[in-house]
């Protein structure tokens, strides 16, 4: 019987070694598991901020084309502006110059009815 209790509590101690050595493998496996669900969580954290950056940088990248459109189209605006200011511009000095050559026109009747005045009145003292 001796040798039956030996031999049962070699079994008895092997088990309780086994166990030993499954709860520490057992706490192992918990422990890594914390560290890859950190690992993972951290990984998914800056893909969430990458997926937010990338949303802010679209965003701006269409609030910068439409401000570009805006540009462009206010740029057109002001060129055809430019283009009617010029038109007007041509047709004012077109009228001045009209103006300043029917001026001229006039300042030489009105010297030649002065001088054709004068030798009417030249004439009428003579007689």
């Amino acid at each position: 019987m001796t040798i039956l209790t030996i031999i049962l509590g070699l079994v008895v101690v092997g088990l309780a070694v086994a166990l030993f050595f499954q709860l520490r493998l057992a706490k192992q496996h918990e422990a890594d598991a914390e560290v890859l669900l950190r690992d993972y969580q951290r990984r998914i954290d800056e893909q969430q901020r990458l997926l937010d950056d990338y949303q802010t940088l679209q965003k701006n990248f269409d609030s910068v084309g439409k401000g570009y459109e805006k540009a462009l189209l206010a740029f057109d605006k002001l060129e055809e502006e430019k283009q009617v200011l010029t038109q007007v511009k041509e047709s004012l000095l077109k009228q001045v110059q009209d103006l300043q050559d029917v001026n001229g026109q006039l300042q030489a009747e009105l010297q030649q009815a002065k001088a054709g005045n004068s030798v009417a009145d030249g004439e009428i003292t003579l007689r």
